[in-house]
């Protein structure tokens, strides 16, 4: 063989090395964590959710992203309550990207009727309900989860003036099931609770977005005993946590309370992304 052939053969394995290693890449899931509860997750095919948008005034966003615009597109929003400290920006962001909204059923509804959200962009749901916003690649599946939730408003009235607490439905958590098979289960604002259990036996979740910051939800012991007997997922992220001084749990502590476990702790930083 020459060596013009032998040149040609090399490149042509080169460039379906590179194209294979691309394919390879583009099935990556990419989960960027930007603090609290807030994540961004990119499928494979590049469709992109945001799980609790708390940004502008999250101490632990890191600054290129409480402009929300730095977010870049946007599809799909979902929502586990009605807590500032996760609907603090879902207004602002929906509008901005047009992206459909997920919502337990009276929060999405109240949130319509006050004119927050675009009711034909809303999908008002409840537990044990899939729906399929961004076609029928990808699942999202509302679960439960042990929490309070309300809407914090300000009524512009003298016998109501000041901030006032209104019904923001039950909390839940969703379970994403990808184009790949891949499972994300996000806990929400939870403690542990038995169905947990169900959770896991009925999606084997490879990977967990658990909340432990304790105070207003379970903490490190708690958050593990979950993860071991209850979700068993592959891997594990730990949220709600750090933000302020009464959650000011560690991932350490999950780690030690999960020591002997097979399950791995991914400790994130705001701003820092994993891909699976």
């Amino acid at each position: 063989m020459s060596n013009l052939p032998r040149a040609i053969v090399a490149a042509a394995i080169a460039a379906v090395l590179c194209v294979c290693a691309g394919l390879a890449g583009a099935e990556q899931i990419e989960v960027l964590w930007l603090g609290h509860s807030t994540f961004r997750i990119t499928s494979t095919t590049g469709k992109v959710i945001v799980v609790d948008p708390y940004l502008k005034k999250n101490p632990r966003t890191p600054a290129k992203y409480k402009e929300l615009g730095a977010l870049g597109k946007v599809d799909l929003i979902l929502v586990t309550h009605g807590h500032g400290d996760h609907v603090r920006d879902l207004e602002e962001l929906a509008r901005l990207t047009g992206a459909t909204v997920v919502a337990p059923y009276e929060l999405a509804t109240n949130f319509i009727a006050l004119g927050w959200l675009d009711g034909t962009k809303t999908i008002a749901m409840n537990k044990g309900g899939t729906v399929e916003p961004l076609g029928p690649s990808i699942k999202v599946h509302m679960v439960p989860a042990v929490h309070s939730s309300s809407v914090q408003i300000d009524l512009d009235k003298p016998e109501t003036k000041g901030l006032r607490y209104f019904y923001g439905g039950e909390p839940v958590g969703y379970v994403i099931e990808f184009e790949n098979g891949f499972k994300i289960y996000d806990t929400g604002d939870t403690d542990v609770f038995g169905d947990m259990a169900l959770i896991g036996r009925l999606f084997k979740p490879d990977l967990a977005l658990v909340c432990m910051g304790g105070h207003f939800t379970m903490g490190p012991d708690r958050a593990a005993f979950a993860l071991r007997e209850y979700i068993r997922p592959k891997q594990v992220i730990p949220q709600h946590y750090g933000t302020y001084p009464v959650i000011n749990r560690t991932p350490a502590e999950l780690k030690s309370a999960l020591a002997g476990s097979p399950i791995k702790v991914l400790e994130m930083k705001p701003g820092e992304t994993l891909r699976f």
